[in-house]
């Protein structure tokens, strides 16, 4: 009987010490385009899923949400902000629940070296495998993406945070801070 409880004990420690953040993480810098951001330490530093990505961070979920949310870089941008922003868009079916004025929103951020073109785009997500897959390989519904398309005269970035809509909501004002918080 003893045993067994003990073993019960040290299961339990291990669940609950699992579902801790780590007591040393550190603070991650995020370096584009030699301006720096240093990340919310809520986020916890991942490795990225696939080479198109620098940096990747898990964002936790709110409390009625299944899933976390993530935020991720990707390196390779090719063509116009608005090119960019337009297949962020397609990546969505917008909610017909919300007028598109609501479901979608549109502006600008400038640091000393880039414009970020941003968009906040809600509804049902299609997930693709990877950046150039075309095929959708899963539809996840009420799903919300906060996204940046750094452009300057020397890089050029895509910057997103996605997840369930409730928690992409929780975290939307600490990732448009930080976005606006490169020096």
């Amino acid at each position: 009987m003893r045993i067994a409880l003990a073993v019960i004990g040290i299961a339990l420690a291990t669940l609950t010490a699992a579902a801790e953040p780590p007591k040393d993480a550190k603070p991650v810098d995020v370096v584009l385009d030699g301006l720096k951001s240093t990340a919310p330490g809520e986020w916890r530093a991942e490795k990225p899923a696939n080479l198109l990505r620098a940096y990747q961070f898990k964002v936790p979920r709110a409390v009625s949400d299944k899933d976390d949310g993530e935020v991720y870089v990707l390196t390779t941008v090719h063509g116009t902000p608005a090119e960019n922003i337009a297949r962020l868009k397609e990546l969505f079916v917008l909610p017909t629940s919300l007028p598109k004025e609501k479901a979608v929103r549109e502006w600008d951020i400038k640091n000393s070296k880039a414009t970020l073109t941003c968009v906040d785009i809600q509804g049902t997500y299609y997930v693709e495998s990877k950046p150039i897959d075309t095929a959708v390989k899963e539809v996840r519904p009420d799903y919300r993406m906060i996204a940046a398309v750094w452009m300057s005269k020397d890089a050029a970035f895509s910057i997103r945070m996605v997840g369930p809509k409730k928690t992409v909501e929780a975290h939307a004002k600490q990732f448009e801070e930080w976005l606006r918080s490169f020096k």
